[in-house]
Order: structure tokens, then C-alpha cells, then sequence
């Protein structure tokens, strides 16, 4: 079974390759696909770094794991639907393990066709503090099996702001992402 991880990886960081490298020996899963949002459909009036950023942002995240892998499977236009990219892969006999985050399982009730996406893929998240399983919606939480993984409070959106402040970001990404943000002038204000 392919572990499916997608997401704006915007920057990636240490909490998204955690939250992979768990469901990987968790589920004994063959590897983990990391697939950046092309267009990602919850971030509506939010300026998001390109794709071509963000992509090799996530390779770079992922060079030295073997386990890992920066995959490029989203459509070039239009928006990127998760249930859309699992019945792509579906269709060409690939079994998935579709991994998420409990922020991501909380808002699950906002995606398109969430019951049909847990027909086609075992569905999991990763329990994270500040997020209960209890607070979410029970039709919800139904269709996904949770796991633990190891106490990573790291977001995205925090990382953003970090780096537009120049703030510390060290251990918070991969070095090599750091670097990526610095020579190419991301996230500055």
C-alpha cells in the first residue's frame, strides 16, 4: 500500500515528515507520496507561494528519506481535489493509505466527497496536540483510523511568519528548505 500525503507545503517542515515517516512504519505502507497542492481548494484569498516553489521545497524536505517522496500528480489547471487524485490512482490499481493531520480530519466535513474518498483509500490521522478526536464530528471520524505520532506543534502558516520576521526556523525545517526560503527570497514581508 502507497501512503498518500497531500497538502500546500508551504513551507513543508518537520511536522509534515513526522506525521509521513509514522504512517509509513505505522501502516507498513511501501512508501509515502508527498503531493503538493497545485491549486489547493481550502485556502480561498490567501497568497500562496507557486507551485514550482512549493514543489521543490518538498523535494528538498524529502532528499536524504528514502521512505519519502515529493510527487507531482496534481492537474496543471483547475482545483486540486483529493477525491479526484484517488480515483486517478485508483484507476491505475495503486492501493492507498491517505494520510492527513488532525487539523486536516477537523475540517474534513468542508471536503468534496470525503465518504467517497474513504471507499477508495484507507483513510488515517495523525493525532496532534491542541486537537481532540472527540471534537470532531463522530460521521467524520468514522471514516478515519488515528494514530500517534510524536509531539510536533510546527505550522506551516507560524513558519511563514517566522521567516518574514526573521525569526529562528532552525530544527523547524529541513536545512535545505531553510536555505531554499533564504536564496530565493520567500516569505519576506
Amino acid at each position: 500500500m502507497t501512503g498518500l500525503l497531500g497538502g500546500t507545503f508551504d513551507p513543508p517542515h518537520f511536522g509534515h515528515l513526522v506525521l509521513a515517516l509514522e504512517a509509513f512504519h505505522q501502516f507498513d505502507l511501501e512508501e509515502v507520496l508527498l503531493v503538493p497542492a497545485r491549486i489547493p481548494p481550502h485556502k480561498p484569498g490567501r497568497r500562496i507561494t507557486s507551485f514550482g516553489h512549493r514543489f521543490r521545497m518538498t523535494e528538498l524536505a524529502v532528499a536524504d528519506c528514502p521512505e519519502l517522496t515529493a510527487a507531482n500528480l496534481e492537474p496543471f489547471n483547475g482545483t486540486s481535489w483529493t477525491v479526484n487524485l484517488i480515483e486517478k490512482l485508483s484507476g491505475m490499481e495503486m492501493k492507498i493509505c491517505f494520510i492527513m493531520g488532525m487539523d486536516t480530519l477537523k475540517e474534513l466535513h468542508t471536503w468534496k466527497d470525503p465518504e467517497r474518498i474513504s471507499k477508495m483509500a484507507k483513510m488515517v490521522a495523525g493525532t496532534r496536540s491542541g486537537y481532540e478526536a472527540e471534537s470532531i464530528n463522530m460521521k467524520y471520524r468514522s471514516l478515519v483510523e488515528t494514530f500517534e505520532i510524536p509531539g510536533v506543534s510546527i505550522s506551516s502558516c507560524d513558519l511563514r511568519d517566522r521567516f518574514a520576521r526573521e525569526l529562528n526556523t532552525r530544527y523547524l525545517v529541513p536545512d535545505s528548505v531553510r536555505n531554499y526560503i533564504r536564496e530565493n527570497g520567500l516569505y519576506v514581508k
